[in-house]
């Protein structure tokens, strides 16, 4: 167990204000400190990126691999499968991917396209499933497994079906990066986005690459839960067609989680709109 010196409040600067951290907060901190691409840290490293002390940090992780939440290699320590395991559980992302999953791969196989099944998550945009071809993984791995809903094409369309306070926190930097200096700009932009049914974005999140998005929502609502989209090199000229095939992946997916049994064994109703909220 840990021991308990730790158990106390230790002080230490996290957004720059001291402040007391406590146990549970260390292991954050530690368990957070893995990021994409950055799948392997040293003892140093780990102690260095999370902020815990160098002692602290040990003591914490040779405890964390023995629960199964780290794993220790000969290069470092890495996430553990218990943290896998725990993932597979959470209700709603499991259940949305496992029913997106049939028709993103049938989508693949149309579009000859990188996939992409994403959900919001506050101000950023979350994917759940990715599915690309060998040649292709270059593309995923350019692309963090959660980014700011402003840089995507994916995130556009969750920003488009927001709230206008969520729209009026948004700072310059994704003023920027969405193509407007005002926020007033963007309920044109949102809009229209709302009208056509899809968003993109053009070598935004990888050079010579463009995404193409639709929303997935809850039949006969305007909630949506999640989105679909492609992404293919900029120059290719189908873009239309890309369109039509992700609406009827959207529709899929909907109709998807009308027929999805739950645990009582009635078909799934208005709970599928909260999957994710």
């Amino acid at each position: 167990m840990v021991d308990a010196v730790d158990e106390a409040p230790a002080v230490q600067s996290i957004g720059g204000d001291s402040q007391p951290v406590s146990v549970l907060a260390k292991v954050h901190l530690l368990l957070t400190a893995f990021t994409q691409g950055t799948t392997t840290l040293g003892l140093t490293a780990l102690s260095q990126r999370s902020g815990v002390s160098k002692g602290s940090a040990h003591r914490l992780a040779s405890e964390l691999v023995e629960l199964g939440y780290l794993a220790r290699t000969f290069q470092g320590y890495q996430l553990g499968w218990r943290m896998f395991e725990l993932g597979q559980l959470v209700p709603g992302p499991a259940e949305l991917r496992d029913v997106a999953r049939p028709a993103l791969q049938d989508l693949r196989m149309a579009c000859h396209s990188v996939v992409h099944f994403a959900v919001p998550h506050g101000a950023e945009c979350v994917y759940l499933e990715r599915i690309a071809g060998r040649r292709e993984l270059g593309i995923i791995d350019a692309v963090g497994d959660r980014v700011p809903n402003y840089s995507t094409a994916s995130g556009r369309i969750f920003l488009a079906y927001t709230d206008a306070q969520t729209i009026a926190n948004l700072d310059r930097t994704a003023l920027a990066r969405l193509g407007v200096r005002h926020h007033e700009e963007l309920v044109p932009l949102f809009a229209e986005i709302r009208q056509r049914r899809y968003a993109e974005e053009r070598s935004q999140c990888l050079r010579g690459f463009k995404s193409i998005s639709v929303p997935v929502m809850y039949p006969a609502t305007d909630h949506v839960i999640a989105s679909v989209s492609v992404t293919v090199p900029v120059d290719r000229k189908n873009d239309q067609q890309l369109v039509h095939a992700l609406w009827a992946t959207s529709a899929d997916i909907s109709r998807g989680l009308l027929r999805r049994p739950s645990s009582t064994g009635r078909t799934e109703s208005a709970r599928a709109v909260r999957l994710v909220g």
